[in-house]
């Protein structure tokens, strides 16, 4: 019998309406505003003013986009009426290295654990955004339909999270200068000669430059390689590729994929509003379940 507790993610999770949908996952929302104009919810849908395309094509015209984290006031608005039902709440929040919703979460769920007795609100801290953050709340909703409690959904999360792998690539790094993730010098020579770095989330659930390789489809190529590389079972796991406004890089890795491992389960996705704006337009990035991560980015 399915297990009475509900599951979040939020706005860096990544996952589109139709997986939200079949594994019945919701998401709390962060903020968003192009150059500091007015807050509009981070949509994963991109139903909020501004399209998928558009989004990035604003970044492109050189508009910079702010981004906050998800609001006290949205948790408790999300989570009340469900408590007030009698459900207990799991809530899979950004890496603690990139966002501080983690901690704010924990402090809204004890206080709201206060107000009602006998509820249950449990927060995680996934190490990682993206569809790999998504995939957690998959996998959660999985063991739930099962019977699992919360407890051990919890624990089987916190004890595999690092397993949830991301590999991706950036098609220049002006977005990654402007949100402070490279140095100036950096992001002019590493776009003069066309330097391309494999971003991962190591083990502190920091976005770290494992490698750089020189050239747009190799390093397209690479992220397929190291996704198949971190995967245990190829034929089993499901790989998850996203990109910011770049079908044409996403349906390279795809093909990449599928040369490795011809049966591979893929699902093809959008990269979510938060993180887009931090790698920016024409980012690319897969996703898999597999080996644990070990690497940090010190």
């Amino acid at each position: 019998m399915k297990s009475n507790f509900a599951i979040f993610i939020d706005s860096t999770g990544d996952l589109d309406s139709e997986l939200r949908k079949q594994f019945d996952v919701d998401y709390v929302n962060f903020w968003v505003s192009v150059e500091g104009g007015e807050n509009i919810p981070a949509s994963l849908d991109y139903d909020q003013g501004l399209t998928h395309h558009d989004f990035y094509q604003t970044m492109r015209d050189g508009k910079r986009i702010f981004t906050s984290q998800v609001t006290e006031k949205t948790l408790r608005e999300k989570w009340t009426p469900l408590l007030q039902e009698g459900m207990d709440i799991l809530y899979i929040a950004c890496s603690s290295g990139l966002s501080a919703s983690y901690d704010l979460a924990c402090k809204v769920a004890a206080a709201l654990k206060d107000e009602f007795k006998g509820r249950d609100i449990r927060c995680v801290d996934s190490l990682i955004s993206g569809y790999a953050q998504g995939e957690m709340a998959i996998k959660a909703s999985k063991m739930r339909e099962e019977g699992k409690t919360l407890g051990e959904v919890v624990s089987f999360l916190e004890e595999k999270r690092l397993c949830f792998n991301q590999f991706a690539t950036v098609e220049n790094l002006t977005a990654l200068k402007k949100a402070g993730r490279v140095t100036a010098s950096s992001a002019f020579f590493g776009n003069l000669f066309s330097v391309k770095p494999i971003l991962i989330s190591d083990v502190k659930g920091h976005n770290y430059a494992i490698e750089k390789v020189k050239g747009r489809k190799a390093s397209l190529v690479r992220i397929a390689d190291m996704a198949v590389d971190a995967c245990l079972d190829p034929e089993k796991e499901i790989f998850y590729i996203a990109d910011a406004d770049a079908p044409e890089g996403s349906q390279i890795a795809k093909e990449e994929l599928l040369r490795r491992v011809p049966n591979a389960k893929i699902h093809m996705g959008k990269i979510g509003p938060i993180i887009g704006a931090s790698t920016g337009p024409g980012t690319v990035a897969v996703y898999v379940y597999g080996k644990e991560v070990t690497a940090c980015g010190e």
